[in-house]
């Protein structure tokens, strides 16, 4: 008897699957990928030497789902960073961000808004040598990784299946000494299912 059940269960499905479905659509549910290119302000705060910036060009992408108006996905961006101005003393920074963003879709005709919220890793990297006060320095290299935080707005205008934009966005590291929140910006281009 158990078994007759499963069998029936397994044919009712199958006969639910072959039933023609229009494919142009995936109905409430939509899907996006896209490549991000940006950069943001200073998040170490300003001394007297201005360090390097380890939000110079980044590159990166996202991708995920809108789900009746609801937003979740995946970001990631590798910040190339800057360098500092040069002797006696020279530092690089640069720095990747991974994480999650969720959000809420306001849509109008071609263009949807995008309240979001980021929240993953950041993770600094630098070097540092050179000739401080006479004293010869020693290489440095080190890596550093703090929580982030990101809310920002993300513009999409929709051209069938392409999707152009732009967000804007202010980056918090709460566990980062001697931090400050910074503005971040990027373009995106991608596809949307």
């Amino acid at each position: 008897m158990k078994r007759a059940s499963i069998l029936m269960l397994a044919a009712a499905s199958l006969g639910t699957l072959s039933v023609a479905h229009n494919a142009a659509a995936l109905g409430p549910v939509d899907i996006e990928v896209a490549a991000k290119v940006g950069g943001g302000t200073n998040p170490e705060k300003n001394v007297a030497d201005l360090p390097p910036n380890a939000l110079g060009l980044g590159l990166g992408g996202r991708a995920g789902v809108s789900f009746f108006g609801l937003y979740g996905g995946v970001s990631f961006m590798d910040y190339l960073g800057t360098k500092s101005p040069g002797p006696p003393v020279m530092e690089s920074l640069k720095s990747i961000l991974y994480g999650i963003e969720v959000g809420y879709n306001i849509g109008v005709p071609l263009l949807t808004l995008r309240p979001q919220l980021g929240v993953g890793n950041y993770t600094v990297s630098g070097s540092f040598n050179g000739n401080a006060t006479g004293a010869t320095l020693a290489p440095e290299n080190y890596n550093k990784s703090n929580l982030y935080l990101e809310p920002g707005l993300t513009g999409l205008l929709s051209f069938g299946m392409l999707i152009v934009g732009a967000d804007a966005n202010v980056l918090f590291l709460p566990g980062m000494n001697g931090s400050q929140p910074a503005f971040t910006a990027h373009g995106q281009v991608g596809i949307k299912f």
